[in-house]
């Protein structure tokens, strides 16, 4: 069953969910650590993990994040002790994981869990984005098999589970800036082009 939650957004709905300030909380897949930063300011201690080399550089080069830690690291070989997480958070990263690692992928996730500890994945299912989105890159197929691997590996892996819908407002100033986080850079819209 899922419950619709109307608007809000993924930081508010895991907070209303479970205590974040002073655990510590795996952010699986941080790409940018925007949800590592959302975690760390509502007092968690995060350690953040992302695979991608160049995105991985820039985390060693930049201004280190209060209450953040990060270490390249794929979702499937997370180098944390077992049982020594409060929380797993994939923030739409899960379906970044390559197909056949999921499985694994959830595994290490509830190895490095405490007994009483969560995974939460953020996953776009479908709405108005996605389908702009479509334009730039479809991962229909890539968010459809995430979903399927959480019904298959994760869902029996816990004592309760819960699926939440709701939606949350992005405002871009421009199509421009839209462009530029979705593919990368501004897209030039010369009306004389005739592309």
């Amino acid at each position: 069953m899922t419950i619709d939650l109307g608007r809000t957004n993924s930081i508010d709905v895991l907070a209303e969910r479970a205590t974040l300030a002073g655990r510590s909380i795996a952010d699986v897949g941080c790409g940018g650590m925007a949800f590592s930063r959302l975690l760390a300011e509502r007092g968690a201690q995060v350690l953040a993990f992302e695979p991608d080399r160049d995105q991985a550089a820039r985390h060693r080069d930049a201004e280190p994040i209060p209450g953040v830690r990060f270490v390249e690291a794929g979702a499937d070989r997370l180098p944390a002790a077992d049982g020594s997480l409060d929380g797993v958070v994939f923030s739409f990263s899960l379906h970044h994981v390559p197909g056949h690692l999921h499985e694994a992928a959830i595994a290490e996730s509830v190895r490095v869990l405490r007994p009483d500890g969560f995974l939460c994945v953020v996953e776009p299912a479908d709405g108005p984005l996605n389908t702009v989105m479509k334009f730039f890159h479809d991962e229909d197929a890539e968010r459809a098999a995430a979903q399927a691997t959480l019904r298959r590996y994760a869902v029996p892996a816990f004592e309760h589970a819960a699926t939440y819908r709701y939606h949350s407002e992005i405002v871009y100033d421009s199509f421009d800036a839209f462009a530029s986080r979705v593919i990368g850079h501004a897209v030039d819209l010369d009306e004389s082009d005739p592309r």
